[in-house]
């Protein structure tokens, strides 16, 4: 049922601190809005309050992160461990891919098994969106949009974001650990005659070597890995940029209250047997591109988590061609 009228004028009043255009506007805004949780999700993402608001909101956040507590993370493993720990997450992630694919990829409830037939259209738009973004981001500064030698998507998924990768790249790869991921990604790929995508799974970590590309993509993934897993794909993507190119990956640098000793780990690691979410802290990070010999173009605070006290990253890196 609509709200009624009067909850926009207060809306408008209370958030914004103005009145509403016109009687117009609140009839229309007010027939257009099924409850009061969706009028006030409205008004709060709004430019207007953001923009009126920043620095209030900049304010709580600078001074959250100034006094946070960080916790023991232990990025470091042996060989044998390593295995395990993908071992493990190739596992968990094969069975939310026979169990309940789009979901496992985009935690909407929308996107559920009973629902996906309905939302199908939905869950793929969000993958245009998420290439338009990468697409703005490439030129803001000042990189080419398209025409890319080869384009790597790691944790390609069901092939939502690879599909528009296509228009990047001459050639893209999409790499998984979930062979059912893959199957859906192939199918969705075949559906829409995208011919210049190569799709494969990840398993033995021993001889995981990422092909070279120029341009290198990742959302949402890394951070279902434990930080030493986190830290082997990051330093096997970075290793696979040419010179010239560019990465472009997102992942969480802090989580309140996280903490990760290896040995804990492993002790519960086989009684776990859903998505988790894991935080590599951003001095790791840095080290891991300053050893790969990369440039920072961009690290900033990006929006894949939705609680202040979890931060994630989105980096944008750039490998200095080879000295002639």
């Amino acid at each position: 049922m609509p709200v009624p009228p009067e909850d926009v004028r207060a809306a408008y009043r209370l958030l914004l601190g103005r009145e509403p255009e016109s009687e117009a506007v609140v009839s229309a805004r007010a027939a257009a809005t099924p409850d009061l949780a969706a009028l006030r999700a409205s008004f709060l993402g709004a430019p207007e309050f953001c923009h009126a608001n920043a620095r209030e909101i900049l304010r709580f956040m600078t001074g959250w992160a100034a006094t946070r507590r960080h916790e023991p993370v232990e990025t470091a493993c042996s060989p044998e461990d390593l295995a395990r720990l993908i071992a493990h997450v190739r596992r968990v992630w094969s069975r939310l891919g026979e169990e309940e694919p789009h979901f496992s990829v985009m935690s909407h409830a929308a996107y559920k098994p009973a629902h996906i037939a309905a939302t199908l259209p939905a869950f793929l738009a969000t993958g245009k969106a998420e290439a338009e973004m990468l697409a703005a981001e490439l030129a803001g500064h000042g990189l080419k949009t398209t025409g890319w030698s080869h384009c790597v998507e790691l944790g390609c998924g069901v092939g939502r974001v690879t599909r528009h990768l296509a228009g990047f790249a001459r050639q893209v790869t999409g790499l998984d650990v979930s062979a059912p991921h893959l199957a859906l990604a192939r199918a969705h790929l075949a559906e829409e005659r995208v011919g210049n995508v190569t799709l494969a799974q990840i398993e033995d970590p021993a001889g995981l070597v990422l092909p070279d590309c120029d341009l290198l993509y990742s959302r949402i993934v890394l951070q279902h890995n434990p930080p030493p897993v986190m830290l082997f794909l990051l330093r096997r993507m970075l290793a696979a940029l040419r010179p010239g190119g560019v990465a472009v990956f997102q992942l969480p640098v802090f989580l309140d209250g996280y903490r990760f000793v290896l040995a804990e780990y492993l002790a519960v690691m086989d009684a776990i047997e859903d998505q988790e979410l894991h935080a590599l802290p951003q001095a790791a990070v840095f080290r891991a591109i300053a050893e790969a010999g990369c440039t920072v173009l961009a690290c900033y605070r990006d929006n894949s988590l939705a609680r202040i006290t979890q931060v994630s990253n989105r980096f944008i890196l750039h490998r200095p061609s080879a000295s002639p």
